[in-house]
């Protein structure tokens, strides 16, 4: 069949697949609950492409006011993404996403593959810097230069020093952690592991990767 299979995005009334409108309406009902203006300056952003930023950092903002309503984002969010996310099968009628696993003759599930890794588990927590890893004193100082710089605020230096303080928190050997786009440059797949903890590697069926 022509056009896009398995998990699309929801097509807009003239037909297309607008990440946009899918992006805005999200937002909109994470929101919703917890900041209902802020919902609404979501829901008519005009130009979502260059002003979604301060949409996201609003939902930031939401969450901070409680644990619950943090929760209530987050647990919003997710709904309204897997609500308005479709399937379409290989040779068959749109879907929600709901619906898949009743659909008759799915495809062939994901295929796995187990790694067991042979490495030294790191216990001292490093930083990567400019082509090296930063750590003990020489991390302290640069944390020390990144707060006069403005680079980051004090609380995040002294979150990092606490950690550097307790390495015991770096053991994540009895935790089973599950990573989307494994791959990612900027994930957290290579930290996780080099901690020792077990990872559950999720992503595109490409050699590369």
């Amino acid at each position: 069949m022509d056009g896009p299979t398995g998990v699309v995005f929801p097509a807009t009334g003239d037909g297309r697949r607008s990440t946009t409108v899918l992006g805005r309406a999200v937002v909109a009902d994470a929101l919703r609950a917890v900041d209902p203006v802020g919902a609404r300056s979501a829901e008519h952003e005009t130009d979502w492409r260059h002003g979604y930023l301060g949409h996201f950092r609003r939902l930031v903002e939401a969450g901070l006011l409680s644990r619950e309503a943090a929760l209530t984002v987050a647990r919003d969010g997710l709904a309204a993404l897997h609500a308005r996310m479709r399937y379409v099968p290989a040779d068959g009628a749109e879907v929600a996403l709901d619906e898949v696993f009743a659909l008759p003759d799915r495809e062939p599930p994901l295929e796995t593959a187990t790694v067991t890794g042979a490495g030294e588990v790191e216990r001292e927590l490093s930083l990567p810097y400019r082509g090296q890893r930063l750590r003990g004193d020489d991390l302290r100082r640069r944390l020390d230069a990144w707060v006069d710089a403005g680079v980051v605020e004090p609380s995040c230096a002294e979150a990092v020093r606490a950690v550097q303080a307790n390495p015991d928190w770096l053991d994540l050997s009895d935790q089973r952690i599950v990573v989307l786009g494994a791959g990612a440059e900027m994930g957290p797949l290579p930290s996780v592991l080099r901690w020792g903890g077990a990872v559950v590697a999720v992503d595109l069926p490409r050699p590369e990767i």
